[in-house]
This record gives structure tokens, C-alpha cells and sequence, in this order.
């Protein structure tokens, strides 16, 4: 994800729809320092965020960013795929999987879980959410109760309720979460 092309893209639809960088980080709870960051490519969105710009602007996620097509395919390799390498505001990193320019309802991302999370407070979407940990585990708190997941566990849920993953492993954790779009 080339954290300058979303950033560009966010200014374009917060200034196509006459919204000033205030108005932006108050619908989506986050400051006007951050939403600068985010439009300059110097802080990385979490899909939470990127999330509720999507709504805002009545936009699919992977508006955001997409990548190259091929009749219909989204090819997106490896070796091409960048890990974000700042952290956002939770302490994950994401690495998205598969974008499309047209209209998708699915937005499958690889999510690093750093330690640290089990001081923030949980988040909430309007998405349903599919988690799969790839690797390490994590504690996916949701809705007040903690469920303990280890490789190879999955999860859906509503993310209509409060959620935040918590690694739960000495080195990062890897979770493939699947958002779900209405």
C-alpha cells in the first residue's frame, strides 16, 4: 500500500465534499494532526479508519487502494506487496491482500499485532469481520469477553461491537482479517 497515493486520495474526497480536516477527525474520532499525517503519507490509516472515510464518502474501502488489473483479476504478488512499516493508532500494521477498482464487498489484509494493544480501547465498524490467525496468538477481546485464539483458529463476528486484538505471543502475530461489507 503506498501510503502517499491513500493519503492523496483521502485529501481529493475530503476536499470534493467541502470538508476541512477538522470536520474529517471529528466524525471519525481522530485529531486533525493525524488526519494531516494520513493525507501526507506520514502515518498509516488502520482499516478502521479507512473504514469509516469509506462510509463518509460513500465509497468502496478499496477505493483507497487499488491496484493493477487484469480482465477482471487483481493480481496483487508478494515480492509487489508492502507491509506498511509505521504503526497506526492500535499498533497493528496491515498488508493488504486484494484490491479492486470496482465495487467490492470483501477486503482481505494481513494484520501484524505488536504488543501494546491491551491499553487501548477497543474499536468498533459497521463491518462483519472474518480473523484467521496465521501465526503467533492473540486475545481478540469483543463485546467485553476474551477469547484466546493460536494458530489456526478463526473467528466472525459483528464488528458492530466493541473488538481489539491483544498479542498474545512473544514475537508478533499474524492474523488474515477479512472485512465484510454490507
Amino acid at each position: 500500500m503506498n501510503l502517499l497515493e491513500v493519503g492523496v486520495k483521502i485529501k481529493q474526497m475530503r476536499k470534493k465534499n467541502k470538508m476541512s480536516q477538522d470536520d474529517l477527525a471529528s466524525q471519525i474520532n481522530l485529531t486533525k494532526s493525524h488526519i494531516s499525517k494520513i493525507e501526507n503519507g506520514k502515518a498509516t490509516p488502520s482499516l478502521v479508519t479507512l473504514s469509516k472515510i469509506a462510509e463518509i464518502f460513500d465509497v468502496p474501502m478499496a477505493w483507497f487502494v487499488i491496484q493493477d488489473q487484469f480482465d477482471g483479476i487483481s493480481i496483487v504478488s508478494k515480492k509487489e506487496r508492502n507491509e506498511t512499516v509505521e504503526t497506526n493508532e492500535l499498533g497493528y500494521q496491515y498488508e493488504l491482500l486484494a484490491n479492486k477498482s470496482y465495487m467490492s464487498n470483501i477486503n482481505p489484509s494481513i494484520v501484524t499485532v505488536h504488543n501494546g494493544a491491551e491499553n487501548l480501547a477497543p474499536y468498533t465498524h459497521d463491518n462483519d469481520e472474518f480473523i484467521y490467525v496465521i501465526s503467533g496468538s492473540i486475545v481478540l477481546k469483543y463485546d467485553h469477553k476474551f477469547y484466546h485464539l493460536e494458530e489456526g483458529d478463526s473467528a466472525y463476528f459483528s464488528g458492530k461491537k466493541e473488538h481489539i486484538f491483544i498479542n498474545n505471543s512473544v514475537e508478533n502475530s499474524k492474523v488474515l482479517t477479512i472485512y465484510v461489507e454490507d
